[in-house]
Formats: structure tokens, sequence, C-alpha cells
């Protein structure tokens, strides 16, 4: 098979997911462990395109999936969208706008008939991105949370909820978006800090010359007052405790009570209570049997009739104008002062939230909440990052009622029906048949809202598989619970939380395992990115001017869990350049070894079998290959895919490709094993890097095994024994290579150009050195070497000193003594911060108490050596003053 000389993604990565695919390889195959893998799909809102999150997040889970499939486990990704009820009409809403047209002008079904048109098309745009990704979810089973079976399954769960007293209609106090002509939950809510002001307004207390004043942010609320509360323990308002105030403008009599709510250090201690227009006054009406629903602001923001002569007038703006200056003319306002104060957004529709009384369908999430908070505290589940716990025990122990309806046409249509003629509640069925005989088709309907998008996705984890109510199905019973829930962190609340409620509920268990949590991508100077700032990064794009594989590594590799990233096009390009040089090394083993066309295993066993024949530094890259197959495997066990990525490329790229490699082609004339050293390290890399990078490493591994599939192979595992003193004696040697080409380079000897070199050593390090002669004269460009254990006379040699090695570079006329002094001024400068850094960490009694020996032992033993290297520098630095 020919090998071409350059990387060129585009010419087998969409050819290479298309092959996969059709093979059935992405679907579960039988376990080889006894154990199975299932993740579930943050589900993408079928809105518009994938952007650089959800790169991440396929990134992340593919990693996850890629490893467990190699390591035998029968393995499930399952791939599905989101129908995201609120986000996904607003999109159709804008689409028929364009026309001239609205929802209304073509009826429920005319326009649900348009939301599906938009559905198909861009799922289908969603589904290809998410290939283009390297996502190898099993296609054969995507889901869509409006699909028949999870529209079953929902209706379901509803009915059923309400048969046992945990979901229910009534009267609340709800977040209203007028944007979205919708409710909103309170966590669809951005507060943001605003200038206002606090009017101090005074009521007359009845029958007395007695006054209360009290301070409030919204004056023109004041209208819809109902009392004014006190603390019961404020000995200032004692006595007034269950008498009343005349209502500024309204001049109505209304009750002082007495309410522990009430901060008595806020504003003058007493505050005006306005059950329709505030969720506190809200609790504190029912609690003391007020009027609930009196309201003189409207939904969208607008006066009522019930404001008198305010009506229609603007509650914000003109409304809240007009009932100041009237306060002030009647002698009710005592001042104005200004107030930083917190107002709530629509997250979606970026408008002002309206709290307004309603009649909603409402979740007992508290009730729910109990079998979710007995299995966290059991370890039936964990978070990664483990801080997060605190975050999630804060909510899941303070959950309120959550308002499931929406008033919305795209979604889950509420399964309750109404009397025609009295808007009575009659059923909650999922047989829309049994109830029309009962009550007759034409005497009933079914209720207009539907269900909050996050009801049907807290289903998610369970209904996406075969299971329903009556028969929980072979796919549910093989891979639930979930392994693993990916997603970030912005949604812990939102989705976590309330896939937990239900599956809890309804499977009995955990719905998955571990909940891994990312952070948040922004741009490279840290700014969330937005089309309004032009710092959005497309990811089609990405992959477009670079490869899917770059743009993988550039969200993971540094990315790690719970923690923000900020996303650069320099990494994507520097990833480029090293996918460029893991194929450059790749066609050098092919073009030296040739094609690899024994088993990995038959390779393996081969150099188990002679191992007395290796050379030291083949034993060197083994034992290395030991060591970084160990820790890549324990990364992914424990979910820590950046660290473990970033020492996987340091090992292809600092030890195979610049050491071993350059060792090859030193002995392979001399090597027995040498080329089955070199096939196997890079298949190893191969297997190992695959997770991160799937299309590049299966395309060298199709080149380098003849048209093996790489995807489909097994996960490494080394029985080398790891040699860990040999790996500290080649460490050794490597660093005084890379230190003579370091001082090669200040002197700016030509490459080509070989030099005498002198390596002064204790016995046991002169042994390393002399031992791999051959290697060091290779790889530093060495002439002659003498290794002596005696003191050298130096002269106008140039100097270096690694451990207890010193270096003695005879660079003849290469030396200027000026540029050696600057240079050994500098090293000597480096080696005191360093000194001083240790100092720092040894003097520091934390460190010193909280450290285990070991590594104080190992942190003096630095010290040492690093002043003996200092007191080496200064001796040469002083011979040429």
């Amino acid at each position: 098979m020919e090998f071409p000389k350059r990387y060129e993604p585009k010419s087998f990565e969409d050819a290479i997911g298309k092959r996969d695919e059709e093979a059935g390889y992405y679907q579960p195959q039988e376990s080889r462990t006894g154990k199975t893998f299932y993740i579930p799909i943050p589900p993408p809102n079928v809105t518009g395109n994938l952007h650089i999150g959800h790169a991440l997040t396929l990134t992340l889970e593919d990693i996850m999936v890629r490893y467990h499939r190699m390591k035998g486990d029968s393995t499930l990704w399952v791939p599905g969208t989101d129908h995201a009820g609120i986000a996904t009409q607003a999109k159709v809403e804008q689409k028929l706008a364009k026309s001239g047209k609205k929802k209304e002008d073509l009826g429920r079904e005319k326009f649900l008939e348009e939301v599906w048109k938009w559905k198909d098309e861009y799922a289908a745009n969603i589904n290809n991105q998410a290939r283009k990704m390297g996502a190898s979810c099993d296609w054969s089973k995507e889901r869509f949370t409006l699909d028949a079976g999870l529209n079953r399954n929902v209706e379901h769960v509803f009915v059923d909820l309400y048969r046992k007293g945990l979901l229910y209609r009534g009267e609340y106090m709800v977040n209203y978006s007028p944007a979205l002509g919708s409710v909103i939950s309170d966590i669809e809510v951005d507060y943001k800090e605003e200038d206002s002001k606090m009017y101090y307004v005074t009521y007359f207390v009845s029958g007395s010359d007695n006054e209360l004043t009290i301070a409030t942010t919204r004056p023109e609320t004041l209208l819809a007052d109902q009392a004014v509360a006190v603390h019961p323990k404020d000995k200032r308002f004692k006595k007034l405790i269950g008498r009343s105030v005349i209502l500024p403008i309204v001049n109505k009599e209304i009750p002082i009570i007495a309410d522990d709510m009430v901060d008595m250090e806020f504003g003058t201690g007493a505050v005006k209570i306005t059950p329709a227009h505030d969720p506190t006054d809200f609790e504190a009406g029912k609690r003391h049997n007020l009027k609930l629903d009196y309201q003189v602001i409207d939904k969208n923001g607008v006066m009522t009739k019930e404001a008198g002569i305010f009506a229609g007038q603007e509650a914000a703006t003109t409304a809240r104008d007009n009932v100041v200056e009237l306060l002030k003319a009647k002698g009710n306002l005592v001042k104005i002062e200004p107030y930083k104060q917190r107002v709530g957004y629509c997250s979606r529709g970026h408008c002002r939230i309206e709290t307004v009384v309603s009649t909603q369908w409402f979740v007992k999430s508290s009730e729910l909440a109990k079998k979710v908070i007995v299995g966290h505290k059991k370890g039936e589940f964990k978070i990664v990052p483990p801080r997060f716990n605190k975050t999630f025990e804060e909510w899941i122990n303070n959950l309120r009622d959550w308002c499931v309806s929406r008033q919305l046409w795209w979604g889950h249509q509420i399964p309750a029906y109404y009397d025609v003629k009295t808007g009575e509640l009659v059923a909650v069925s999922m047989n829309p048949e049994e109830v029309y005989a009962k009550f007759g088709k034409e005497n009933v309907r079914r209720d207009d809202d539907v269900l909050d998008t996050w009801f049907s996705s807290a289903l998610w984890p369970f209904s996406i598989l075969d299971w329903s109510p009556e028969n929980p199905g072979e796919l549910f019973k093989k891979f639930y619970p979930a392994s693993v829930l990916e997603t970030g962190y912005d949604i812990l609340f939102f989705w976590v939380i309330r896939m937990l409620l239900m599956g809890y509920e309804y499977t009995g268990k955990t719905p998955f395992e571990t909940i891994y949590l990312h952070g948040l991508i922004f741009d490279e100077t840290g700014r969330k990115m937005s089309k309004s700032w032009g710092n959005v990064i497309d990811p089609l794009d990405v992959i477009k001017d670079h490869s899917t594989d770059a743009l993988r590594l550039s969200v993971v590799v540094g990315n790690t869990p719970g923690n923000n990233l900020n996303f650069s096009l320099r990494t994507v390009e520097n990833n480029t350049l090293l996918l460029n040089k893991l194929w450059n090394v790749a066609r050098f083993v092919w073009m030296n070894v040739g094609d690899v066309k024994d088993d990995y295993r038959t390779i393996h066993d081969r150099i188990v079998a002679n191992a007395d024949k290796l050379l030291p530094h083949e034993k060197w890259i083994l034992s290395r290959c030991r060591y970084v197959t160990d820790k890549v495997t324990d990364g992914m066990e424990k979910f820590n895919f950046s660290e473990t990525g970033g020492d996987l490329i340091g090992f292809m790229r600092d030890e195979f490709a610049d050491f071993a490699i350059e060792e090859y082609k030193i002995t392979k004339d001399s090597s027995v094993l040498g080329t089955d050293v070199m096939g196997y390290c890079l298949l190893t890399i191969l297997k190992l890097l695959h997770p991160y990078i799937p299309f590049v490493t299966e395309e060298l591994y199709n080149r380098i095994t003849d048209g093996k599939i790489l995807i489909t192979s097994e996960w490494p595992e080394c029985a080398f024994e790891r040699d860990e003193a040999l790996e500290k004696d080649m460490a050794l040697l490597y660093d005084v290579i890379r230190e003579i080409r370091n001082i090669r380079a200040s002197k700016g000897i030509k490459p080509g150009e070989n030099v005498p070199a002198t390596i002064r050593a204790p016995k046991k390090s002169a042994a390393v050195m002399s031992s791999n002669e051959a290697i060091l004269k290779g790889l530093a460009k060495i002439s002659e070497l003498t290794v002596t254990l005696d003191k050298v006379e130096a002269g106008d040699m140039a100097y270096g000193v690694v451990g207890d090695v010193d270096i003695f570079l005879d660079a003849g006329s290469f030396v200027d003594h000026e540029a050696e002094k600057i240079r050994l001024k500098a090293e000597i400068q480096n080696k005191k911060e360093y000194v001083r850094s240790l100092d720092l960490k040894l003097t520091n009694q934390e460190f010193i108490k909280n450290a285990p020996e070991k590594i104080i032992r190992l942190e003096q033993e630095k010290k040492r050596i690093a002043e003996e290297q200092l007191e080496k520098l200064v001796l040469k630095f002083s011979a040429y003053e």
C-alpha cells in the first residue's frame, strides 16, 4: 500500500467515518469483559447548527466510548435530539414573520406541520455535523424527545404522577416572559444588577394620627397591596399589629400584619404585601389568608383595568412616574433614594420578567427528591469533579415545586381534559377515546398547554432505550443505568437533577453511575462567544480549515473537568503541526520496518520471549511504553482525559520520535529486535491515541498493518515489566544530550558538524554515558567522546552541567568568550531562582506539615543537586573573569 508523504485529512476523515458506521462498528458488540458501557448523548436542540460546546461534549463522550469499545465492553452510545419547545417554536415563528404570517394565521395543526418540517431539516443537519466531529454513536438507535415512544412515556409519567398526588394543578406565583408568551421556570431567569430607586411612602394608620413609612422599588404595585407587614418582635410597631392603614391613592383600609419574613433592618422595617406581584408576598398572603390574585399589572407589563386611571400604561415607566407624582401631590411621598436592584430577565427572550399569579401544573419536586437524597448519601452515583457535590446538595435539598406547563403549541401536549362550559378539570388520561366516550367529545377540551422541555428530557436515560412502563425491554435490562452522564456544569440543575428525580421514581435506581461535568468554552481572551461580538468559532469551519482530529485535541487537552476553556485557533494550528509530526513518524517506521503483518499480540509475545536480546535503549522505550499504557488506561478509568492526553502526546513526540527513532537509526544494523520494537511501540501509540484522534490513527493503522482495522482492535496491555532504574539512567543520558544540543545551538554550530566532548561524572553516571557511547555520540553529534572520573582542565571549552554530570564541549573557533559569559550568567541566574523556589517550599510550614516524608526528602535532594550545579557554574564563570 502506498504511503502518502503528506498528512491530508480531507482525503480520509469522512470516508473512515462512513465505512465504520456502515460496517456496524458503532453498534454494541458481544462483551469480552462481561461488562457494559452505556452513555446517553445530551440531545442538542433542533434550533440550528452545533457549536464549539457541542464539539467538546461529543469529543469527551467519544473518547469514553472508543476506549470502552476497544477494552472489550459491550458499548452503547445513543444519539438523539431535543424538540426544545420554547426555542424551536420561536425560530419557526421568526421564519413565518419574514413572510408576514403569525402562528395564529395557520392554526395549531398547520403550524405544527411547519415545526416538524424544521425539525426534520435541522435534526438531519445536526446528526451529520456530529458524524463530522467523529461521534461513533449507534445511529441505528437515534431518538427524538417527541417521537411516538418517548411521547407515550412522557404521558404515562404525567398521568402516574397526578394519580400519586405528586403532580397538581393550582394557582401559584410564576415567572412570565412577555417575549416568549409563556411561563418559564426560576432557573430560566437571569438576574442583572441595575441602577434603580427606592421610594419611601407614608401609609396613614386608620383612626389615629400614626403613620407607617414603607420602602419599595415598585410604587406602581401599591395599588394591589393587601396588607402592610412588620416583624412580630419589632417593638416600634408592636401596638399597631392588628390595626389598619389607609392605602394611598386607592383610599381603602388594609390590615397591619405580623410576619417573621420581615427584615427589621431593611428600609423602615415595614413592608407592603402585594401577593399578586411578588413571590415572597404571595407566600405571606397564603399564610394570612389575603387575596392572592388581585392584579394591577398584566403578564405583559401593562397596567390592568383594576389600576383605574393608570390602566393601559406601561407599568415600569409611565405608570410608575404617574403614581409617584400623585403620591407626591397627596403628601404620601417622603423621599426617593438611589438603589441597586436585581432585575430578572428571560434567558431566552431577553425581556424583563413579570411575576404573575397563574393556574399552572406543578410537580412536587421535593417529594421526588427524597429518593435521590438517599441514593446520593449511599454513593449510588458520583459527581466529577467532586467540588460540585456541594452545589448539588444545596439544590436537591431546597427544591421548590416545579412548574411544568408552558403556553406553547410545540411540545408534549398535556393529557388533561376540561369541561368546555365550566372549565372544570374532568380527566387526566393517556386515552382520549375513553375520555370522549365518558363525557362526550363535544363536551370536553384538551389542555392547550404543553410540558416544559425538561420534563421529557428528565426521562431521557431510560426512555431512549426500549423502556416502557409495561415492559422495560432487553436494552434497558442490559445497559441501564448509564455508566456515565457527561454534560456541562451549567445544566446541573436544569437537566441532571431532574433526570435523577424521574430515574429514581420510575426505575428504582440512579439513571447514571457517574456524572461528568465539563466547563464552558470561551474565546481566547476569556469572553463568552457571541455573534454580536464577532468572536463565535464554528467547529465546522475549524474542521474545514484543519481537521476533525485537530479540533478534538484542542477542546480536550488542557481542559479539566468543571473548568472553563479559552479556545484559540493557534492551539488548533499547533495541534495540526503535531498531527503532521505523527504522520511523519509513522511513515518513517513504515519505510524502515515495512508492513506490520504480524498480529499485535504476536509481536508483543515475540519480544517478551527474546527479551535478553534487547538493547538498553530498546528496553527503555518498552519500559516507557508500559508506563504510558498504564497511565493512559488509569486516566481513562478516572476521567482524567486532559492530563492523560498531554502525557501521551509527550511520549510520542519527546520520547518515541526524538529518541527511540533516532536510536533505531544508529543501531538498526546491530539490533535483533529493532524492527519489532519500532512496530510494536508505534501500534501501541496509535491504539492509545485512537479515542482522542480517531481518524488519523485509523488511517495510519490501516496503512501500517496492510488493512487491519483499529476501531475494533483490542486496547493494549503490556506485559513488559517496567525498569525504573533503567528509565532513570536513560533520562540522565537524554538530559545530557539535550544540554549538549543547547550548547551547540547557542554557539551556532551547524547541525551536521561533529565536535569533541569530555564528560566528567561519578562512577555510576559515567558508566551510563560509556555504555551508551554510540547513542550519545550519534544524537549529540560528537566526534570524539572522553568519559572520565577525574577533574577536567576546561580551558576554553564550553561548559554545561546536568545532575552530577559535567559537560565540556570543545567548540574550538565557535567559542565566543563574551557570549559564553552571558550564557553562563543566565544559567546561574536561572539556577539561583530555582534554588530560591525550593527554599521557599522547604521553609513553608504548611508544606512540611502536610507533605509526605518521601516528597520532602525528594525536594531536599533536588535542592542539594541544584546547589552543587550552581557552585560548578559559578566556578566556570569565574574562569572567564
